[in-house]
């Protein structure tokens, strides 16, 4: 028995040994098995995770835009309407309903310290004129476009072109101050005119001594910047009468105190700084075109 047992004993721990590894081949390749499962799955939970954080940032990023650009936009909004506010400073006698427009990023403007154009489109704009006193002139159906205009007192621009219909009885009243007889005159369109070249035609009516007295009248604009109302023809009591009208006691032209047949409107009776290029017949009056450099729109 002892020798059984001693052949039996070593025979234990060999089968044993063998057991043993066998099983920690078992649990090594299960360990392994599991820490590859763990490393996977904890690379698909930091996956998702780091998707999250990206999509946070995007979101944040996306927030960061919005504000900066409705911040911009407020701001650029707040600056128009200073900017409205300015002209109609520096124009008070625009109607309430013009329309003031600039064009591009205003922002950008400002920081040269003006604004590249400016256009205003208004029904009316009285005016001072330079000379009789500081009579005001109504401009009607008024547009202008202004370069580089700084925004502060007296607002000083680079070029002013302006377009604007001076009624009929304006006309007469410009007209009067140096002929003050024609404040008894009508004026009105005979002929509608297309341009500078084509301005159309004017006429005059009058009583003189009990009778009718009718004249055509062409405007244009002097070499001084003046206006210019040629008389071409005359009738009186539906006769028609000669060019030498004007030396005749009786005549037209001598009721309204003219010995020439022109009629001239001063350049300082117009808004200052802005001479005429040409003035145009039209139904509602005669439409100015004018035009200046170096205007300070705080004196017109």
């Amino acid at each position: 028995m002892r020798d059984r047992g001693g052949n039996d004993l070593p025979e234990r721990p060999e089968g044993r040994n063998e057991a043993d590894a066998s099983q920690e081949t078992f649990f090594e390749e299960v360990l392994a098995d599991d820490s590859e499962g763990r490393d996977a799955s904890g690379g698909e939970r930091r996956r998702p995770s780091l998707r999250r954080r990206t999509r946070r940032w995007a979101v944040v990023l996306l927030v960061l835009v919005v504000v900066l650009t409705a911040g911009a936009v407020g701001a650029e909004y707040l600056v128009r309407s200073q900017i409205d506010s300015a002209v109609r400073s520096a124009l008070p006698g625009l109607s309430s309903d013009a329309r003031i427009a600039t064009k591009g990023i205003v922002l950008r403007q400002l920081v040269g310290g003006s604004l590249d154009s400016l256009s205003v489109d208004s029904k009316s704009l009285d005016v001072t004129s330079k000379g009789q006193g500081g009579a005001t002139v109504t401009l009607s159906d008024v547009d202008v476009d202004l370069s580089r205009i700084r925004l502060r007192s007296p607002y000083p621009t680079d070029t002013v072109t302006a377009s604007g219909t001076v009624g009929w009885k304006q006309v007469i009243a410009l007209a009067a101050r140096d002929h003050p007889r024609m404040q008894g005159m009508t004026l009105q369109a005979k002929r509608t005119g297309t341009s500078a070249q084509e301005p159309g035609a004017i006429q005059a009516s009058a009583s003189l001594l009990g009778m009718s007295g009718e004249a055509e009248i062409v405007p244009s604009v002097g070499d001084d910047g003046s206006l210019v109302l040629t008389i071409t023809s005359t009738r009186m009591g539906g006769d028609p009468v000669g060019g030498d009208v004007s030396t005749g006691e009786s005549s037209l032209l001598s009721y309204v105190g003219l010995d020439s047949p022109e009629i001239r409107i001063p350049a300082d009776s117009l808004p200052q700084g802005l001479r005429p290029t040409s003035a145009i017949v039209t139904n509602d009056g005669l439409r100015l075109s004018l035009a200046g450099n170096q205007v300070n729109l705080g004196q017109l």
